[in-house]
């Protein structure tokens, strides 16, 4: 890594108590500040969740009282439309963040229903165009949480081209499945940018920065509902030259919030931040290798396109990013899961016959095509078993869950699964065939008490996503339960080591999570990769 420093610059903060908030979540400007300095953020830009939510008039008037004593946090205020005259006229509004040292402005689109259209917004977008104030547009509704791919693309591109002096940033929850519009919108639009803390998915930043040039995406982390530590490790690990990342961490939000000279930037030497918690927390926070480790990841895809945008790459990219982040091995299987998944056990295992040593390969079945097509593939003598019922339609508890389960008995395999069912299911599965590994393909709480009356069931960690998920995930199953899961070639393998890497825990417990559990399942199961005798010398 590059010695010298970053400034980071976190592009979406809040601040404040919201109705889904949970406990321990920081929610005043010193809670705030003290989980920016656990995972070194410089400075912040914040919103105020009461003008995220039901009353910006409110919210903006609070964040600039909340934020005068703490220059690391600069305000940023939400807007409605003139038109309904609930805030000053756009002019007048400008001048109040001037004078107020206000760095940009939100405008929630989602939650208050407001149209993308120049009836609608023009006024307001002009008067913010003449001034060059940043503009970040959200779709998200707090009365429906959790939603994704819900940006309106068309509104998006009729503002910035309507207004292409106007600093347009989309931001969301995540942009998943709309990643083709977003690049198309990019391509459109010169003056449009977007949130990394939206695109949980492997090589965007290389693949936007590549394709649409640097200074298109902003760092954010969405605090305090989310971990920083995604997004930083993200970024900080991404394949992209030193200027340029400098430029996503904050260069280019510097440079936005700079329309209004009342907004100071924070010298880097007047912040101390306290010492790292451990040695894994000090190589994470100096963006240090981590060639040298032996981390064991037991969630990974071979494939290279799906109904969503999969950045094309290549066996040996995806085993150049195991090595530089530490990943001796990985279990993997088909990112065919609603297509062939017959062509998918054969693009896996191609792929595993040429770096024979670094996967595990699992055979994916889908119960729809019935007993005897699942048999055919089970026998075809990988080393573990996937299943997604979830994603294909087929019922969680449906009989021909059993198959697979009974295989992978009878044969002392791994089988994972998306998601399991109720626990009531898992129990009796892990009871039923007691000779199976059983591993949950994705991180929940549901299953503690199960863990508690069965010694063949472990959590995968993907995604702890949420703040102190890490935490909770260990102080619920211990973290002699929990096993890696990077979730590559989807997510980022960064993306998901950042969660427990930052995590407040033992450092003892991230190493049992990030490698020893899974290794000591591969001893006692007997499944190691085909060349792992070979791979013992590297």
């Amino acid at each position: 890594m590059n010695d010298d420093p970053i400034r980071y610059f976190d592009a979406c903060c809040y601040l404040g108590r919201h109705v889904h908030m949970a406990e321990g979540q920081p929610e005043t400007p010193e809670q705030l500040l003290a989980a920016m300095d656990h995972f070194g953020i410089h400075e912040a830009l914040v919103v105020d969740t009461l003008s995220a939510s039901t009353n910006p008039m409110a919210g903006n008037a609070r964040i600039v009282q909340r934020c005068r004593d703490f220059p690391r946090l600069h305000p940023a205020w939400a807007a409605l439309l003139p038109s309904s005259y609930e805030l000053p006229p756009p002019e007048e509004f400008i001048d109040q963040m001037r004078q107020q040292g206000v760095a940009a402005l939100y405008l929630f689109y989602g939650q208050f229903s407001l149209p993308l259209t120049e009836w609608a917004a023009g006024g307001l977008m002009a008067a913010l165009e003449g001034a060059r104030v940043p503009v970040f547009l959200c779709p998200n509704a707090l009365m429906e949480p959790g939603r994704n791919d819900i940006t309106d693309w068309q509104g998006v591109v009729n503002v910035c081209q309507a207004f292409p002096d106007l600093p347009v940033i989309v931001t969301e929850r995540r942009i998943y499945r709309t990643q083709r519009p977003l690049y198309a919108a990019m391509e459109t639009c010169p003056n449009l940018k977007v949130d990394l803390s939206a695109l949980w998915l492997r090589d965007r930043v290389e693949f936007i920065s590549r394709h649409f040039g640097p200074g298109r995406v902003v760092w954010a982390s969405q605090l305090p509902t989310r971990t920083p530590g995604s997004p930083l490790m993200q970024l900080n690990y991404s394949d992209v030259p030193h200027d340029e990342l400098a430029r996503v961490a904050g260069g280019t939000m510097r440079e936005l919030v700079s329309w209004n000279p009342n907004v100071k930037p924070v010298e880097p030497a007047s912040i101390q931040f306290p010492e790292p918690i451990d040695t894994l927390h000090r190589k994470v926070r100096l963006r240090e290798s981590f060639r040298d480790e032996r981390f064991y990841d037991c969630h990974g895809h071979i494939g290279w396109c799906s109904p969503y945008h999969v950045i094309d790459d290549t066996p040996e990219g995806i085993v150049g990013e195991m090595d530089r982040l530490g990943i001796d091995v990985c279990c993997v299987f088909t990112l065919q899961i609603v297509g062939d998944g017959v062509y998918g056990n054969d693009e896996t295992m191609e792929v595993v016959s040429r770096y024979p040593d670094r996967f595990i390969p699992f055979t994916y079945v889908n119960p729809h095509h019935g007993e005897k097509a699942m048999l055919a593939e089970l026998e075809r003598g990988m080393k573990g078993i996937k299943l997604i019922s979830a994603y294909i339609s087929y019922p969680e508890e449906g009989p021909l869950i059993d198959v697979a389960c009974r295989f992978a008995s009878e044969h002392a395999q791994f089988i994972l699964n998306h998601h399991w069912g109720s626990a009531g299911q898992i129990r009796r599965l892990c009871t039923q065939y007691p000779e199976a590994c059983y591993i949950q393909g994705h991180a929940t709480l549901a299953y503690a008490d199960v863990c508690r009356e069965v010694d063949n069931l472990f959590i995968c960690t993907c995604p702890l996503l949420d703040w102190q998920a890490t935490e909770h995930i260990v102080d619920a199953y211990g973290a002699d339960r929990i096993l890696f899961g990077s979730d590559l070639t989807d997510l980022p393998v960064a993306w998901g080591l950042g969660q427990v890497l930052y995590a407040n825990i033992p450092e003892a417990d991230k190493r049992k999570i990030l490698g020893e559990n899974l290794r000591g399942l591969m001893d006692r199961y007997g499944i190691y990769p085909e060349g792992w005798a070979k791979s013992r010398s590297r």
